[in-house]
C-alpha cells in the first residue's frame, strides 16, 4: 500500500438540507458502496453537536469501511477501487445529503452487513496472519485517516507503534514465505487486508490488533 494515500478528510460532508427527496440505492457497486459511505458521514454529523467539528477516528474508519469493503471483494485488496469510491463520495455527497438520505440508512446496512457490524471482532489465530493483518490495515489506516482531533491522533501514534513493533516479525515471516521481491509482499499484504476489512468495522479491528500487537 506504499505511495497511495486517500485523502478521506476532503470528502467527509457538512449536512445541506433543503427540499429532501427521495433517494434510492444505485446499482453501480462504486456508487453504492460511495452512496452508502455518505450517508454514514451524514449520520455521524447529525449525532455530533457542532457539525463542523472533525469526525472522530471511529467515525472517520466506519465511512472509509464502505471503501474498503468494495475493495475487498476479490482475493487482494483493490487500492485503485478504494480511491474510486471515495472519490465519487464528493460527488455523490450533495445529491445525498440534499435528500432523505435517512431513509437509506436500513438498505445500506443490508447492502453492507459487516459496516454495520457491532462487536465481536476476532483476529486471526495463527500469529503471522494476524500480524501481517493487523500491519496491513495499520499501514492503510494512517494513510488514510487524517484529523487534528487528539483522540484521533492518540490512535494513529498507537497504530503506527504497533507497525513498528511489527517490523520484524513481517520481515522474518515473509522472507519464510518466498517473499523477497516488493510485487510478492504486496501481494500477501493485499490478502492479508482483504481478511481484516471483512472482520467487521476498522476501529474495532485496529483496537483489538493494538491490543494483541501494540
Amino acid at each position: 500500500m506504499r505511495n497511495v494515500t486517500i485523502a478521506l478528510s476532503a470528502t467527509l460532508v457538512l449536512l445541506a438540507g433543503c427540499g429532501p427527496k427521495k433517494l434510492a440505492l444505485p446499482t453501480d457497486p462504486i456508487d453504492r458502496a460511495a452512496t452508502c459511505a455518505v450517508v454514514s458521514a451524514a449520520a455521524a454529523r447529525a449525532g455530533n453537536n457542532n457539525v463542523k467539528a472533525e469526525l472522530d477516528f471511529a467515525a472517520q474508519s466506519r465511512i472509509l469501511h464502505y471503501a474498503m469493503l468494495a475493495a475487498s471483494d476479490g482475493n487482494r485488496f483493490d487500492t485503485p477501487k478504494a480511491s474510486a469510491v471515495v472519490s465519487r463520495m464528493s460527488e455523490l455527497e450533495g445529491d445525498v445529503t440534499a435528500g432523505k438520505w435517512q431513509d437509506l440508512v436500513r438498505p445500506c446496512n443490508q447492502s453492507f452487513p459487516l459496516a454495520a457490524k457491532v462487536g465481536g471482532v476476532e483476529l486471526p489465530a495463527q500469529r503471522f496472519e494476524a500480524a501481517i493483518g493487523c500491519y496491513a490495515l495499520g499501514d492503510f489506516l494512517t494513510k488514510s485517516v487524517t484529523s487534528k482531533e487528539p483522540a484521533t491522533e492518540e490512535t494513529m501514534s498507537k497504530l503506527m507503534t504497533m507497525r513498528r513493533n511489527l517490523d520484524a516479525t513481517i520481515g522474518d515471516g515473509l522472507k519464510a514465505r518466498g517473499a523477497t521481491k516488493y510485487e510478492s509482499t504486496l501481494e500477501l499484504k493485499q490478502e492479508a487486508l482483504v481478511r481484516m476489512t471483512r472482520l467487521g468495522p476498522p476501529n474495532e479491528t485496529a483496537q483489538a490488533c493494538t491490543a494483541r500487537f501494540g
